[in-house]
């Protein structure tokens, strides 16, 4: 179902990860939990990922997953005070969930980093070409979601979380 995952807590650059990690090749999807159960996210025949704030919110269904798994880790503080900047709630209710999610860690500060972020490259998409060109100029780029308060749709969470009993 997914061929890699990354997760982290909002604003942890999870959009522009699923932005570097769609190429020709591969597609990676944000958030998708946002809008559609997983057997309804949109598909191709590239390989297939998610870049998402909350998968870590659904651990029966991420121990059904075989693949790469990768797990952003940034300062809840630095978190809370961008969300506090556009007005929108903090992470406290998602720490535990979030601590607890199996993968791989990275810290945030590694995505900056060329050879740090080609380790994470590798790790998510062996034996697909890491392209420096692309990466130093996607660096250089703040990629955020273009909407007013960014919020899941409650029937998708309450059938995620009912699955998960």
């Amino acid at each position: 179902m997914i061929d890699f995952l990354v997760m982290g807590l909002p604003r942890s650059s999870t959009t522009w990860i699923a932005n570097w990690l769609t190429t020709d090749t591969t597609l990676c999807l944000h958030d998708p939990f946002a809008y559609a159960m997983p057997e309804h996210w949109p598909r191709d025949s590239r390989r297939f990922g998610i870049s998402c704030t909350g998968a870590y919110l659904f651990p029966k269904w991420l121990a059904t997953l075989d693949c790469p798994i990768a797990v952003i880790e940034r300062d809840s503080a630095i978190c809370d005070a961008s969300l506090a900047r556009m007005g929108w709630g903090d992470t406290s209710g998602l720490l535990g969930d979030f601590a607890a999610a199996p993968g791989k860690r990275f810290k945030w500060s590694d995505l900056w980093d060329e050879e740090k972020a080609k380790n994470l490259w590798d790790f998510l998409l062996p034996n697909t070409p890491f392209d420096s060109i692309r990466y130093t100029m996607l660096r250089s780029i703040q990629v955020q979601p273009h909407m007013g308060k960014w919020e899941w749709e409650p029937e998708i969470f309450h059938e995620m979380k009912r699955r998960e009993s």
